[in-house]
């Protein structure tokens, strides 16, 4: 396969991706994007989640990921809660309102997944993480 050709697919995977995603988001109307769904779903699985380990984890910038957080907040689907390991942070937890939405994509994510993966037997699903998981590491390797 041509180089030009792998990226547009993986371009086109993405596109069609984040499209479902925000169609189910709308039909939830929530009032938040799917990045702030990302970082509920982090919050969620993460121990002792602090803004620093987001803005690592994304890969984004302090004050996008403080912006972030503070609309949470301000829905009250987060909270922020002294850090008893560092008293300079705060650990972030997930709030009722914000596991009720959590409960609520994870049955999203659940139907796109499987139509998603429609097709697609087993082996063929483990060469493909297997690929993406060393494309992102190359990725990530400095030049």
């Amino acid at each position: 396969m041509s180089e030009s050709k792998s990226l547009e697919s993986l371009f086109q995977l993405v596109h069609m991706l984040k499209r479902h995603m925000h169609e189910h988001i709308e039909q939830l109307d929530l009032n938040i994007t799917p990045m702030h769904l990302r970082v509920l779903k982090i919050i969620n699985k993460k121990q002792s989640c602090t803004a620093i380990d987001i803005a690592q984890f994304l890969n984004r910038d302090k004050a996008q990921v403080t912006r972030l957080l503070n609309e949470l907040i301000k829905q009250g689907l987060i909270e922020k809660v002294p850090n008893p390991e560092d008293k300079r942070s705060q650990r972030l937890l997930v709030t009722s309102e914000g596991m009720a939405i959590l409960a609520q994509l994870e049955t999203i994510d659940s139907k796109m997944n499987d139509k998603m993966m429609r097709g697609i037997s087993q082996k063929e699903l483990e060469e493909f993480e297997r690929i993406t998981g060393l494309m992102s590491d190359n990725l990530s390797k400095a030049e």
